[in-house]
């Protein structure tokens, strides 16, 4: 097998981009000339692109717009699955409509069952760390007799006619996965396999995930599975203080006990054990993206007491929130 990685770094044009999109569709790329190279454009930052397997494509990014800017480009039939980390990925749109945005930390799938013209707008210092994956319909039927029989159900059904736009339910193990792509502690050939291999992972992980959504779908039906979620979302708007669970349940229209077994159903957790692992995750960022100190940081989450957040923080993670790993930035090393 034959893997083309690429790395770009510095200013760069959306030609830029689209031009390494293109060239990942060639038989015969053309010879790299190093692993980066600064280009001066619409964008700042960087970027990577890689055929990890005939139709299966990867890519990573930490772009920051320098100017509002706008993608245009077509799109064939085809499977995307985008997993933004952090910051906005613009506002996308088909032309027949107008994409959600992403939302950090969940892996969102766009299928195509019909080449389209889309945009992407940005604005200007709107920065997007994520990573993503394009699956072409050749990857289906080259790894037919591989596939379990329901993963390639789920590849045929969206790559039906139109456009379908699903988000799946946050992974802790697609947010590890796509994490690893963005330090990617690695280089030279065993950074290709390192690739390779989360890049596969997170395929059919997405997959597992979107067959088990769909299950809870056909369990609940669809205004009790769209209740849950309309919950979570209230949760997560207001995690330092979110309303109690009969509260919430009249917010949704459910009856509390309908609202508690779908939402252990859907995200295998309690609604309690929801907001308190978001509160950690929430304090974690807090700390080694922001700086904030411990005290500081669960008392902005919610915890009254810094004991009481320091032991929540133990079990969750494995080690005290000021024994933290060095947040400094990894440089990339892709070749």
């Amino acid at each position: 097998m034959r893997t083309t990685s690429r790395l770009i770094e510095g200013e760069f044009a959306v030609t830029d981009i689209l031009r390494e999109a293109a060239t990942l569709c060639l038989t015969s790329p053309p010879a790299e000339t190093g692993p980066s190279r600064s280009l001066e454009g619409d964008f700042r930052g960087w970027m990577w692109m890689e055929q990890v397997q005939p139709g299966l494509h990867g890519s990573a990014c930490d772009l920051t717009a320098v100017r509002d800017t706008c993608i245009v480009g077509t799109i064939d039939r085809s499977i995307m699955v985008t997993l933004l980390l952090r910051g906005g990925n613009g506002l996308f749109r088909t032309e027949t409509s107008v994409v959600p945005r992403a939302e950090n930390g969940r892996a969102q799938i766009l299928g195509f069952g019909q080449t389209q013209r889309c945009t992407r707008t940005l604005k200007a210092g709107e920065q997007g760390v994520r990573v993503g994956l394009t699956i072409s319909p050749d990857l289906a039927s080259r790894f037919a007799q591989a596939i379990p029989g329901e993963d390639l159900d789920v590849l045929n059904i969206l790559m039906l006619g139109g456009m379908r736009d699903i988000t799946l339910p946050r992974s802790e193990l697609l947010i590890q996965l796509a994490t690893g792509l963005i330090d990617m502690p690695f280089r030279g050939h065993l950074g290709t396999l390192f690739r390779e291999s989360a890049i596969t992972q997170i395929l059919f992980h997405s997959l597992h995930l979107l067959r088990r959504d769909q299950a809870l779908l056909r369990q609940f039906g669809q205004r009790h599975h769209d209740a849950v979620l309309h919950a979570r979302a209230l949760l997560d708007a207001a995690l330092a203080s979110p309303p109690g669970t009969l509260e919430l349940a009249q917010r949704v229209g459910l009856n509390r006990n309908a609202l508690q077994a779908g939402f252990k159903a859907m995200f295998n957790t309690t609604i309690f054990g929801y907001v308190r692992d978001q509160r950690l995750a929430t304090a974690r960022i807090l700390i080694e993206e922001h700086g904030l100190g411990a005290a500081e940081a669960g008392y902005r989450v919610g915890f009254a007491s810094p004991s009481a957040f320091a032991a929540a923080f133990r079990r969750r993670f494995g080690h005290p929130p000021t024994g933290l790993p060095d947040p400094g930035h990894r440089r990339r090393t892709h070749h």
